[in-house]
């Protein structure tokens, strides 16, 4: 799991859900393609996740749409072994993903593109070996040199020794990283479901951004994370902070950019017309109505 997620486990901790007249059941799943295989399949309503699962059903004909973005540009860490101290260091290493195709593995070749490493002829090898936590373990024990987290692991990993070899913040690379999927069909047949849905996880948002509830969320990620070490935490919230996203509108940009080396590997999913893949008119509703600029004032989110 990712920090990213706060919004929805606030949403849950905080009651916000019931608020609003539901009364879901939350399943956390490792990879983008349980998610999407959950959405598929009927077992799960909506998905809170990644953009990088939505093209390769779209180009095979099925209608999922994203519907909000609570993390529209790439955040993560670059977190390395300490002899690692420049990209031209990472030559011949291990680079640990979460799942080969998914969100986080976009998310690192956009990040190594970035830093001028060129995957083939740097001899770079991308191992899937599992979701966040997994690959904390790989790297503590040795068997991958790098893996880009999110901050909150970022800074507990940095706190035991290893290298923030670079923060992709400042790059600006527009991506889908975290927000709500579902499928068409769903949206149309019962909007009222999505729409409660998407308010309780805006005040989720709402909540984790907001000054006054700093040390509840802090909690949260030292609950969800398994994080020992308050500072570090600390440290995360701050990420944190900065990372999550309050326009909410999923970025086009965002899902061209994971459409761009998906088609590599899927040639399908070049021919796919990202813009059919965003239908943001809850989220517009929402807006129109006032509800998310009441919102975010009535927990002093700017």
């Amino acid at each position: 799991m990712q920090a990213s997620v706060a919004p929805l486990w606030v949403a849950q901790e905080q009651g916000f859900f019931a608020k609003y007249g539901i009364d879901p059941e939350l399943i956390f799943v490792r990879t983008t393609s349980v998610h999407i295989a959950g959405l598929l399949s009927g077992h799960i309503d909506l998905s809170y996740g990644g953009g990088s699962g939505i093209l390769p059903v779209a180009a095979s004909g099925v209608d999922l749409r994203f519907i909000a973005s609570f993390a529209s540009r790439l955040t993560h860490l670059l977190i390395t072994k300490p002899d690692i101290q420049k990209p031209k260091d990472l030559t011949g290493k291990r680079i640990g993903v979460v799942s080969i195709g998914g969100t986080q593995w976009i998310t690192t070749k956009l990040g190594l593109e970035n830093l001028g490493v060129d995957e083939q002829h740097d001899n770079v090898r991308l191992l899937a070996i599992g979701d966040q936590s997994v690959l904390r373990g790989a790297l503590e024990g040795g068997n991958i040199e790098a893996a880009f987290f999110n901050g909150a692991i970022g800074e507990e990993l940095r706190s035991k020794g290893f290298r923030i070899l670079t923060d992709l913040y400042a790059a600006n690379i527009k991506t889908l990283s975290s927000g709500v999927i579902v499928r068409k069909a769903s949206l149309q047949k019962n909007p009222e479901l999505t729409t409660n849905v998407l308010q309780a996880l805006i005040e989720g948002l709402a909540f984790v951004k907001s000054p006054m509830h700093k040390s509840a969320v802090v909690k949260t990620l030292m609950d969800r994370l398994k994080i020992n070490d308050s500072a570090v935490a600390e440290q995360g919230y701050r990420y944190l902070q900065r990372d999550l996203d309050i326009t909410l509108y999923p970025p086009v940009e965002g899902l061209q950019n994971l459409q761009r080396f998906m088609k590599a590997y899927n040639p399908r999913v070049g021919e796919v017309k990202v813009t059919d893949l965003v239908d943001d008119s809850v989220i517009r509703t929402l807006s129109e109505s006032g509800f998310v600029d009441k919102t975010f004032s009535s927990y002093r989110v700017q």
